[in-house]
């Protein structure tokens, strides 16, 4: 469940007042970050201090809602000189912005050394040829350094971070709501099991090929 502000349990009555004091100080309405966040959360912690409240990022983003959702409401409110700022009428249809749980994707990308622990049994009539043995295997395609099984976990080091990106973001709670959204594990699965079948249906130079496309794409090669 999302962190709801310490705000939304104050009465309408109260918060139509912060919200007058808000609006003569531009606060910004709508989305706080497109304007300067800064202040605004200097303008909104000087207000709280009426209240005894310390703030928040959530408590910003509140009000910038609060006064998005009621825009139209508080024109009336502030209407001819404010003579309806006290209607209680008008007050209570003051609509309260319910904050939700959001699930943020996104990629850290760069470069990395990195060292794979791998074994591989090869028969041999000396012990002294395996390596010779292996070695021609892999230059004539039979077999890959790939091929062998993990032996211990992988060691990554030199990590070089080149940028990050914000991908999809999307609503946990309404996500769970199987009758409306379609699950993005759902589809997880299914992309997977299509892989899967396609996948095994390749020979094995294809799928060597198709793996070094996908070292190339994590950074690994």
């Amino acid at each position: 469940m999302a962190v709801q502000s310490q705000f939304s349990k104050l009465s309408k009555k109260q918060l139509v007042f912060i919200s007058e004091k808000l609006i003569d100080e531009e606060f910004p309405i709508g989305n706080p970050y497109d304007n300067d966040h800064d202040a605004a959360f200097s303008t909104l912690e000087g207000i709280a201090k009426y209240f005894n409240l310390s703030i928040d990022l959530e408590d910003v983003e509140f009000f910038s809602k609060l006064l998005e959702i009621n825009e139209d409401l508080f024109a009336d409110l502030f209407a001819n000189n404010r003579e309806n700022i006290r209607n209680k009428e008008l007050i209570d249809r003051l609509i309260i912005p319910k904050a939700e749980v959001y699930n943020l994707h996104y990629e850290i990308y760069g470069t990395c050394s990195f060292t794979e622990y791998k074994s591989q049994e090869f028969d041999s009539y000396d012990k002294d040829w395996v390596k010779d043995s292996a070695e021609q295997r892999r230059q004539d395609g039979s077999w890959d350094f790939w091929d062998g099984y993990d032996r211990d976990v992988t060691d990554y080091d030199n990590y070089q971070v080149d940028g990050e990106t914000y991908g999809h973001v999307y609503n946990v709670e309404y996500k769970e709501n199987k009758n409306n959204f379609v699950s993005d594990s759902i589809l997880d699965k299914l992309v997977i099991e299509n892989t899967e079948n396609v996948v095994s249906s390749l020979d094995r130079q294809t799928l060597l090929k198709l793996k070094s496309i996908i070292d190339s794409k994590l950074g690994l090669s």
